[in-house]
């Protein structure tokens, strides 16, 4: 059986979710309208000017009139005339940027190629949605009512960095600049700590896909007694590297019960984008969750007038970005939706009344 992908069409954002069949989450994705012209997609053409020629990196940096510059490996391409500073080139986006990275480049077609295009501008769009985060071949469907309830759940597990596993331990997962820090934890588990490592593999991973997670991954986990007991964790986390899809590179369990690893990043991780970085739900966040809560509740009784009372940070932003998420749900409600400032709710916190 094939896997699943939840499509979530909410107003100003997209959510998807991609289940195995058995209803586990392997993957989350979320695209807000509000980031269009300020982030470049990946699978996007663009007529790129080169800002910078990288020697010493056999790279350039190109700018695409749209978010940071792109960094495009020469290869083969090294010492190519046409590609200097201020040279007009087509490239495509292969990985769009996160963080504090550009998005990775491709040149598209041969230097000089560009002379029809405006630039720095895109010449193409990427493909859709389902295309673009490669799930083509799931199933898809668009979330129901249900379904969303459901990807609140997994998307409220995958932002929060405690883990708990089914045997009574726990997992702390937290990015940092550098890497992500995973540490494993007994907690009220009475087993060996080998057997809670052990659980703990297929956990953390998953998590890791969930969420978007990548690069160099430090995984520190409870102590063990012995030298067997590391041998077997490290036989079990090398069988879960060989199972891993994507490139991923592992070194050998260190004495301190450490495994570091590095993995290929596949997509944006869904926490960059939803939640601030102290870990708090962004602004927009709350407002498009509100907005998705007045949708539920408009096909629920469409006959009925939405209000959506919320903090005044909040209402403010909606005022200010109607643009991004306005239509079609003004037009489906006929104009039936009020936004209502409410300074004694906190900034998190709204209420949808349909009367």
């Amino acid at each position: 059986m094939s896997n699943t992908l939840i499509l979530d069409l909410a107003p100003g954002e997209v959510r998807a979710g991609l289940f195995d069949q058995n209803g586990t989450a392997l993957a989350l994705y979320v695209e807000r309208a509000s980031e269009a012209a300020s982030h470049a997609q990946a699978g996007a053409l663009f007529c790129g000017r080169v800002r910078a020629v990288e020697t010493s990196l056999n790279a350039a940096f190109v700018d695409l009139g749209v978010g940071p510059p792109g960094f495009l490996p020469l290869g083969k391409a090294r010492g190519s005339t046409s590609i200097f500073e201020g040279a007009a080139i087509i490239v495509r986006l292969r990985r769009e940027a996160f963080a504090e990275k550009g998005p990775l480049l491709m040149l598209d077609t041969a230097p000089g190629d560009d002379a029809r295009h405006p630039c720095p501008s895109m010449i193409a769009p990427a493909p859709d949605f389902v295309h673009r985060i490669n799930a083509k071949e799931a199933n898809v469907r668009e979330a129901t009512r249900q379904d969303r309830e459901t990807l609140d759940e997994v998307f409220e597990a995958a932002l929060s960095p405690l883990v708990r596993l089914p045997g009574g331990g726990e997992v702390m997962i937290e990015p940092t600049r550098a890497m992500v820090a995973v540490d494993v934890d007994t907690a009220s588990d009475t087993r060996r700590a080998l057997e809670v490592n052990i659980e703990a593999i297929e956990m953390v991973f998953r998590h890791l896909a969930m969420r978007g997670l990548a690069g160099i991954i430090a995984i520190d986990f409870a102590p063990m007694k012995g030298a067997k007991e590391r041998k077997k964790l490290s036989t079990a986390l090398s069988q879960a590297v060989a199972a891993q899809h994507g490139r991923i590179e592992a070194e050998p369990l260190n004495r301190f019960g450490v495994a570091v690893l590095t993995m290929q990043r596949r997509h944006r991780p869904i926490a960059e984008i939803m939640l601030d970085d102290k870990g708090n739900p962004l602004t927009e966040t709350v407002a498009l969750n509100a907005l998705r809560c007045a949708q539920n509740e408009h096909r629920a009784q469409p006959a009925k007038a939405i209000t959506v009372n919320a903090h005044d940070t909040v209402i403010g932003w909606l005022n200010a970005h109607k643009g991004d998420w306005a239509e079609p749900l003004l037009s489906h409600l006929g104009g039936r939706l009020s936004l209502e400032a409410k300074p004694a709710l906190n900034i998190d916190q709204f209420e949808v009344i349909a009367q």
